[in-house]
């Protein structure tokens, strides 16, 4: 699995048959990212949720586009679902986010993003991802539990959750490999 900037664009067919390209994120993907953010609603009701304030969305975005690897979904040239994995440093347990736009959700996206971003995290030499999830989204609950992510910790009203993904880190040999 190549880092997510070698990444070669996969067309995937979701649910309702539509066409979604998955490819990694360009710098000159912003526009259309934060688009995508900016017309979500209701924005900053719940922590995961874009903020409400413009200055502080467009923050909060440029910093994860700049410290994250990061793909997104594509459907007929606009955004419609991103994803991001903390890779600055693989042996920690590195944080993952993803969000898809309303409408397009319940289609399998969410499913075939995380799947990809767990091999990217595979790659990368990962032994694990985390991510924080509202107790009550069961949606995307289903979703993280069919990539095997599982609870850890305390029932709360956010809920942390971890992907194993292997039990050791790679050593130099492993990382050579296709």
């Amino acid at each position: 699995m190549p880092k997510t900037a070698d990444l070669q664009p996969i067309v995937y067919k979701d649910k309702k048959g539509r066409k979604i390209i998955i490819r990694a994120y360009g710098e000159e993907d912003f526009p259309k990212l934060k688009e995508m953010y900016d017309k979500f609603k209701p924005k900053g009701l719940e922590p995961g949720l874009p903020p409400m304030e413009d200055r502080v969305r467009e923050q909060s975005l440029n910093s994860i586009t700049s410290s994250f690897s990061n793909i997104l979904a594509i459907h007929k040239g606009k955004v419609i679902g991103h994803a991001g994995l903390d890779l600055s440093d693989p042996n920690l347990c590195p944080e993952y986010l993803i969000f898809i736009k309303q409408g397009y959700r319940d289609a399998g996206i969410g499913t075939a993003m995380s799947k990809l971003m767990s091999q990217i995290a595979h790659a990368a030499g990962c032994c694990k991802v985390w991510l924080t999830v509202r107790s009550a989204n069961t949606r995307a609950i289903r979703v993280f539990e069919r990539i095997k992510f599982r609870f850890k910790g305390d029932i709360d009203i956010q809920r942390q959750m971890e992907l194993i993904i292997k039990t050791t880190p790679f050593s130099d040999k492993d990382k050579r490999r296709p």
